[in-house]
């Protein structure tokens, strides 16, 4: 009787999905599997009458496997006998080898991160994207990808250390790739961007490449940034002791122009300027609540425009 061997399915343990592996045919003829390290396959005898088997690996008994379908991870030839109801055997003529390659691994990390100077709207500051490969391979076909979020304003790009970065408008997205990064290289991209308005701007990018990453919790980066703004008084009291003497606006000399205006109960203007520079002492103003407009920008931006109310008391 001849068996015939003939690969079922490949199968995964633990953590691993599903592996379809490759078949060949080696010049002495014998089929050969080729799977990956962590991944099995299973083997299956064809035999008509055949009640119990008996497994062979590289000519010694696999002990305690009697079925007709053989799993294994472990490299090296298989080959089986079929034996009957009536204790009659036949050994096979046939045999496979199962090859177990070993996978890939790279480690791929990304750091993102703003500047730590004090950056105010409409005011353009740096993101710092920083890709490493920890090993223990080279990492190939390394992808980043960065949406900006709604605060920022993209306005140009560097040019990376490693690789080629875009960007794309429609998706608000930064894509940065880099074909090879060897196992412990480095590479940064550094991109420019503008804030909006005040806030906290929460950015996050990601990186990935082909090879199996063995931790991907460092996959992910994410950078908040505080975005400042005019910080206006309620209340100034300019009576000449040299403290809250004048309509001081915090931040205002981090902007390029700048209009002050402030407005009295009635509507009228009492004090208007377009380059103010934090020195107005309300004079001839009695003491009282009024209304103000402030107008900032950088630039081409837009105008950032702040409305409120300041009290003067002497």
């Amino acid at each position: 009787m001849r068996l015939r061997f003939y690969t079922f399915l490949f199968m995964a343990f633990l953590l691993f999905s599903s592996i379809i592996g490759f078949s060949q045919t080696v010049p002495n003829g014998r089929p050969k599997i080729t799977i990956k390290k962590g991944s099995a396959v299973s083997l299956r005898a064809n035999s008509v009458g055949a009640t119990s088997y008996i497994w062979y690996k590289d000519g010694k008994l696999v002990p305690g496997q009697t079925k007709q379908e053989l799993i294994t991870a472990t490299a090296g030839i298989y080959k089986v006998t079929a034996v009957n109801r009536f204790g009659c055997s036949s050994d096979s003529s046939d045999e496979i080898e199962v090859e177990v390659i070993s996978t890939p691994v790279a480690d791929v990390a990304i750091t993102k991160r703003s500047e730590t100077k004090n950056v105010l709207s409409n005011q353009v500051f740096d993101y710092y994207l920083n890709v490493r490969n920890n090993g223990a391979d080279d990492a190939t076909l390394v992808k980043v990808k960065d949406v900006l979020p709604d605060n920022l304003i993209f306005e140009s790009l560097a040019q990376p250390t490693d690789g080629t970065a875009s960007y794309d408008p429609a998706s608000r997205t930064i894509k940065w790739g880099i074909d090879l990064l060897g196992n412990g290289k480095f590479a940064e991209l550094v991109v420019h961007v503008r804030a909006k308005q005040p806030g906290m701007v929460s950015n996050t990018a990601t990186v990935t490449a082909t090879e199996d990453d063995p931790l991907l919790s460092n996959n992910t980066s994410t950078d908040l940034k505080e975005i400042s703004g005019l910080r206006i008084p309620n209340v100034f009291t300019p009576n000449g002791d040299g403290k809250n003497d004048t309509f001081y606006l915090e931040n205002l000399e981090s902007f390029e122009f700048n209009e002050v205006t402030v407005i009295n109960r009635w509507g009228s203007t009492v004090y208007q300027s377009n380059k103010y520079l934090n020195d107005w002492t309300a004079p001839g103003l009695s003491d009282g609540t009024y209304f103000y407009v402030v107008k900032v920008k950088n630039g081409d931006a837009g105008w950032l425009e702040y409305k409120g109310y300041i009290t003067i008391i002497r």
